[in-house]
Order: structure tokens, then sequence, then C-alpha cells
């Protein structure tokens, strides 16, 4: 990973620059995935889907809190940075576990998680969910959950997902993502804690979904 270590020996990016025009220079995938489409934050990089038939039981990693100099936390204090880690951490280890048991070493058939958040954008509590009570706030919010696009006022959180083999450290899979909470998720707007509360509900799903989808897993609720 010579590209990354060459761009962090010079001036920092900017930040609002990182992710529409490169992947995240200090993350360890970065080389490796390719901008799904231009001027977005959507980076992606998959082996074929045959890569991860054999794997059975899943370890998740602490989430990591990104330290490039390209991150985009807007204000976010380290000290929250670090408790937003620990609530995705917390949220993906419970709702992985209820397909993919978790070994007490690697295995053949273990697959390792790693989640880095790459930054994050501030609630504006209060008005945030002043634009959903009021009849046209919400109707305005229904439409916006319709298309998928994110609520007013509500901020993000900016992640990376790696997939690796728990035993040879081989990459399997990495993606940058931002999500928001659906514009109707009303407490998910009175701060920034309750915005990464949703966010991290929802991503722990879609990513069980996902890795059962991957490895054509069986539900074991």
């Amino acid at each position: 990973f010579g590209t990354a270590a060459a761009i962090l020996m010079t001036t920092a990016v900017p930040a609002q620059a990182q992710t529409r025009d490169h992947a995240p220079v200090a993350l360890s995938s970065s080389s490796k995935m390719s901008q799904d489409k231009p001027n977005t934050e959507t980076w992606t990089y998959a082996q074929p889907r045959s890569a991860f038939l054999k794997y059975r039981t899943v370890i998740v990693d602490p989430t990591v809190v990104y330290q490039g100099p390209d991150a985009q936390f807007e204000g976010i204090e380290q000290a929250d940075r670090i408790k937003y880690a620990g609530m995705i951490t917390d949220e993906l280890r419970s709702e992985i576990a209820k397909t993919f048991p978790t070994p007490a070493k690697p295995q053949a058939d273990t697959l390792r998680v790693r989640v880095t958040i790459l930054g994050g954008k501030k609630t504006m509590g209060g008005v945030a969910t002043a634009t959903r009570v009021t009849p046209l706030g919400f109707a305005t919010s229904a439409l916006k959950s319709a298309i998928g696009k994110s609520g007013s006022f509500t901020g993000s959180l900016l992640y990376a997902v790696e997939l690796f083999d728990a035993k040879s450290n081989e990459l399997l899979l990495a993606a940058v993502r931002r999500r928001t909470p659906d514009p109707l998720d009303v407490p998910a707007t009175i701060s920034t804690t309750e915005t990464v509360k949703s966010v991290a509900r929802d991503f722990a799903n879609s990513a069980r979904e996902r890795l059962e989808e991957l490895t054509q897993a069986t539900v074991s609720r």
C-alpha cells in the first residue's frame, strides 16, 4: 500500500475533497477501491461472490476512528467520535450474532469485519425535529423517505467497512458509504447521538443481511 504512504507525506487533503475525489488516503484498502459513480462518496472493492461461500463464523473488530489527514468530522469532538465508534461496534456485534457465531479464534470459515468511522455531520437538534412534526414538514420528510433522501438538518456518518479472511488477512470486500437516518425517524433528529444510534442500527441490520446474502448462510435466530 505504497500509494497511501506517499500521499500521507504530502500536505493534508482538504476535507471536502475526500470521498468525492478519492478514497480515504490512510485506509489500507484505499488503493483497491473504485468509485461507484463520479463525484459521489461511494467506493467499493469486492472479490467474486464465490469467495464468500465458505464463511460461517464472523469476528467483529472494535470500530476504528479514522486518523487520516482527510477525515471529515466537522466539529465532532474526539470523545464523541470514540463514543460513536463503540455504539457501532455494539450494534454490529449484536446483529451479526443473530446469524453468525463468533469463534474464540479465527478458523478456516471465519470472516473478520472492520468498520472505520471516516467522518460525520452533526444534527441540528430541535431544528431537525421541528421540520418533521409540522404537517408540511412530515409530508416533505415522507417524500424524501420514499425516494431515499436524507432529512433536513439531520446529521450523518461517513464510514468504511472492510471484510477480511480472519486467518490469512486477505481483503475480500471494502466499501465507503455515507448513511443518514430515514427522514421519518423523528427520534434520530433530537441530537447527533440519537442520529448515530439510528445509523448504527440500520447499518448493523443491512450488514447482517448482506453477509447472509454473500455467504448464503442460514439465519439462526
